[in-house]
C-alpha cells in the first residue's frame, strides 16, 4: 500500500473517531442542558400552582427516565455507526494491500 494512500485512511479513521466523540459529548451537553430547563419548568409549575409534590415528582422521574433511554439509543446508534465506517475503511485498505510476492 502507498504511503499516500495509508495517510488517507488515517485521516479518514481519525475523522471518524473525532466526529464520534464530538457527538457524544453534543448528546451529553443537550441531555444536560434539556434536565436543568425540565427541572425549572416543573419547579416553576408546582410553586405556581401549589400542586401535589408527589405528581410533580412521578411526572419528573417518567420525563427524565424517558430522557435517558433515548440519549442510550442516539449515543449506540452513533457507535454503531462509527464502527461500520471503521470496518468499510478497513476493508477497503485490505482490498488496496498489494498480494505479498
Amino acid at each position: 500500500m502507498s504511503q499516500e494512500s495509508e495517510t488517507v485512511l488515517r485521516n479518514a479513521l481519525d475523522v471518524v473517531d473525532r466526529s464520534r466523540r464530538r457527538t457524544i459529548a453534543a448528546v451529553v451537553m443537550l441531555f444536560i442542558i434539556i434536565v436543568v430547563g425540565l427541572a425549572s419548568l416543573m419547579a416553576t409549575a408546582a410553586a405556581r400552582t401549589g400542586g401535589n409534590a408527589v405528581q410533580t415528582k412521578i411526572l419528573f422521574a417518567s420525563t427524565a427516565s424517558q430522557m435517558v433511554f433515548i440519549t442510550l439509543c442516539t449515543v449506540a446508534v452513533a457507535l454503531y455507526i462509527t464502527h461500520m465506517t471503521k470496518a468499510i475503511l478497513r476493508a477497503i485498505e485490505l482490498t488496496s494491500k498489494e498480494p505479498p510476492k
